[in-house]
């Protein structure tokens, strides 16, 4: 792995830089009508060496050439966010009880844990995460709805606006409603947004209500969909409306696990990625979240889906 890295560290230093950063070029290929490049985005960063949400699991991401990282934000006692997937901090740091009940000097005392052992790696505030990804990589703020304008306030703070991808599970009507005075960014394409359709979880009638509600807005420019499908039965219904789309909205497949794509996972695609991430590349996605993101940007680049031409070099390698 980390000779793979510094390969891909390598081809992007010897590239001409035509945008001023990678995330500009990133944006640039995401907003086009090029199909051909694949997103990788990496969920909760590179978590299988890494601490999940912590500085070397998004360095590594960066680092193995992924365009998206996926991170996790909550709240803390005094309104400020860090990084953290549970509400609690037991399972991933050396600490106990909820995030909401610390401040962010308390969780800096603590550590991150790593296959439960402590870690060296304090817990990142979303500030200090935007930093390290600044220019470098995108970023899908996961657990967004939960507090959506306070989250876009902190973003817009650190300047980063155009470098974050934020989705909801909502009906359009309510999703603007969510978003407030945001949602022109999101319209003019300053925002990266995407609607997420679940065909799964028993989700389904709901699915099929707002799929065909948010096909029915006006194109917008870097149209995208998240699709999700628990059973092979859903594949066709969930995917025909948005491949039949004008504008050829961009579909985000998920392979982490079987119940989101229908029983394609990464933990098939290690041994037989045709079948996982070759399928999901027939069904139209041109963007794939994945727990395996060095092997997926190795294969995507192995059948020329994965060249970002002029793209300046990203961050240095995580630390093993």
């Amino acid at each position: 792995m980390k000779k793979t890295a510094m390969s891909i560290l390598a081809a992007f230093a010897a590239m001409a830089a035509a945008a001023a950063t990678r995330t500009e070029a990133l944006r640039e290929k995401l907003l086009s009508g090029d199909r051909d490049y694949v997103f990788v985005a990496m969920h909760r960063g590179d978590w299988r060496n890494f601490p999940e949400n912590s500085k070397d699991a998004i360095l590594s991401s960066i680092a193995c050439g992924a365009d998206i990282v996926e991170l996790d934000v909550r709240m803390t006692k005094e309104g400020r966010f860090v990084l953290m997937h549970d509400k609690d901090i037991g399972r991933t740091t050396t600490g106990k009880g909820k995030v909401s009940d610390y401040t962010v000097p308390q969780l800096k005392k603590l550590k991150m844990t790593f296959q439960g052992k402590p870690t060296q790696y304090d817990i990142l505030t979303l500030e200090e995460a935007l930093e390290l990804t600044r220019g470098r990589i995108l970023v899908n703020l996961d657990k967004f709805t939960e507090h959506p304008r306070e989250i876009l306030d902190a973003v817009a703070a650190a300047g980063a606006l155009k470098e974050v991808l934020v989705k909801v599970t909502r009906a359009p009507d309510d999703t603007k409603k969510l978003f407030g005075p945001y949602w022109k960014d999101v319209e003019n394409g300053n925002l990266l947004f995407m609607p997420v359709v679940q065909f799964c979880w028993k989700k389904h009638k709901f699915a099929k209500k707002i799929l065909p509600e948010w096909l029915a807005l006006e194109p917008r420019k870097g149209s995208m969909f998240e699709i999700c499908f628990d059973d092979r039965k859903f594949v066709k219904p969930a995917l025909d409306p948005v491949r039949k789309a004008p504008g050829a909205p961009r579909i985000w497949i998920n392979t982490m696990w079987d119940s989101l794509s229908a029983g394609h996972s990464d933990k098939e695609a290690l041994t037989d990625p045709g079948r996982v991430w070759g399928w999901s590349l027939e069904q139209g996605a041109t963007m794939l979240q994945t727990d395996c993101g060095p092997e997926l940007v190795l294969y995507l680049t192995r059948i020329g889906r994965h060249t970002l031409e002029s793209a300046p070099a990203p961050a240095p390698a995580a630390k093993k």
